[in-house]
């Protein structure tokens, strides 16, 4: 997928009246961007665009904001044309979901680009996500889109599932997709394997509920209750979470015992803390380390499953080679705790702890010897003079 480039069309490019609109006076200009200068649909919003890069910066702030403002009769007639696809991109980033008709134009137009498309999967709702699900020439062209689609947590799991398949079948490789070539293998022995285990709503409802604790869409609420920080991949704890989730009023309960690994692993990556409280120890270890490679999971969920022995070992490696969830401290000081952890990023970690934390190691029982010897010998180091 090429990038479209952000610049002025060129003068050949451009019809007659929008050429003498480019070079005439700013109040012209003005009638443009607001939508009421006597010219074609189609012109005016070619007209907007080009004036999103005028010299005069009211005129270049009006266009910019003029997909949100520009008369529904208007963009209407022309979204559906074939505009140049800088143009249908420039209105494609700025229109604003309640203007739902005049954004499905865009989806219905060839001329629009991938680009614009992937833009567009990333933002919208289920219903107009539906309409791009249903392009399946684009789908297949532009694997980028597919995976924009998955991480879009609005998308239908039953509508991500196809899409998986169609691509699968026509050998499309999606690269930034967890358990990519598992769920193809899978597909491909087994017909009804994307067959869905649960209905979207379930789905839907999994995706939208927050877990004990963790704080509701759009809130700045966090923990600071340390012990809850420990308990927050407790088995327990999500056991009682699923079990009170069958009684949640208009919640559709899904049993995580039943899904299949796609369906397991799309809700790792783009579901909520509950999601992956429960999903973290899945006995399916691409499963669980779609966890913590999800780009939702928070500092003190890395922080938790760094210190839980029951995740499976893959995860505690794979935070312990990850250069940004090893720079935080308490990151360190969980690993080093946890005997999972293996011994060599341990001892290498020792050097980065607190005298008082490598006091606590030096006695603990619960890791590896030769580490608790190693954090012994480093105590005496440091309490030398000069060391």
């Amino acid at each position: 997928m090429e990038a479209l480039k952000h610049a002025p069309l060129p003068p050949e490019a451009l019809p007659p009246s929008v050429a003498s609109l480019v070079a005439g006076a700013t109040p012209a200009k003005l009638l443009v961007v607001r939508g009421l200068a006597p010219m074609r649909p189609m012109d005016l919003l070619i007209g907007v665009y080009q004036l999103a890069f005028d010299a005069d910066a009211t005129v270049k702030s009006l266009a910019e904001a003029a997909p949100a403002n520009l008369p529904e009769r208007v963009m209407l007639g022309a979204l559906g044309e074939p505009l140049p696809a800088p143009v249908l991109h420039f209105f494609a980033e700025r229109l604003p979901q309640a203007r739902r008709s005049v954004i499905e134009k865009i989806l219905y137009n060839h001329a629009a680009s991938d680009e614009s498309f992937v833009e567009l999967a990333r933002r919208l709702d289920e219903n107009a996500l539906e309409i791009i699900f249903q392009n399946e020439v684009r789908l297949l062209r532009c694997p980028a889109l597919v995976e924009t689609l998955y991480y879009n947590k609005k998308a239908r799991m039953s509508s991500v599932s196809r899409a998986l398949e169609l691509c699968v079948r026509n050998g499309v490789r999606l690269e930034s997709i967890p358990g990519y070539d598992e769920f193809a293998t899978a597909l491909l022995a087994d017909p009804n394997a994307v067959k869905p285990s649960a209905p979207d709503e379930a789905f839907a409802a999994a995706l939208a509920q927050p877990s004990a604790g963790e704080a509701a869409p759009g809130s700045d609420a966090a923990w600071t209750d340390t012990e809850e920080e420990t308990d927050l991949f407790d088995e327990d704890a999500a056991g009682e979470g699923q079990e009170a989730n069958k009684g949640v009023v208009g919640t559709a309960f899904i049993d995580f015992d039943e899904l299949k690994v796609f369906e397991k692993l799309r809700l790792a990556t783009v579901g909520n803390q509950y999601c992956r409280q429960v999903l973290i120890r899945d006995t399916n270890k691409v499963v669980a380390l779609a966890v913590v490679r999800s780009p939702s999971i928070t500092d003190m969920e890395i922080v938790a499953a760094a210190s839980n022995r029951a995740v499976c070992d893959d995860v505690i490696r794979h935070i312990a080679n990850s250069r940004v969830h090893i720079k935080d401290y308490a990151v360190k000081q969980a690993l080093v705790n946890n005997p999972k952890c293996p011994l060599g990023t341990s001892l290498r970690l020792l050097s980065f702890l607190h005298t008082a934390d490598l006091k606590a190691l030096s006695r603990s029982k619960n890791i590896p010897g030769a580490l608790s010897t190693a954090a012994k010998k480093l105590l005496q180091t440091r309490e030398r003079p000069g060391g």
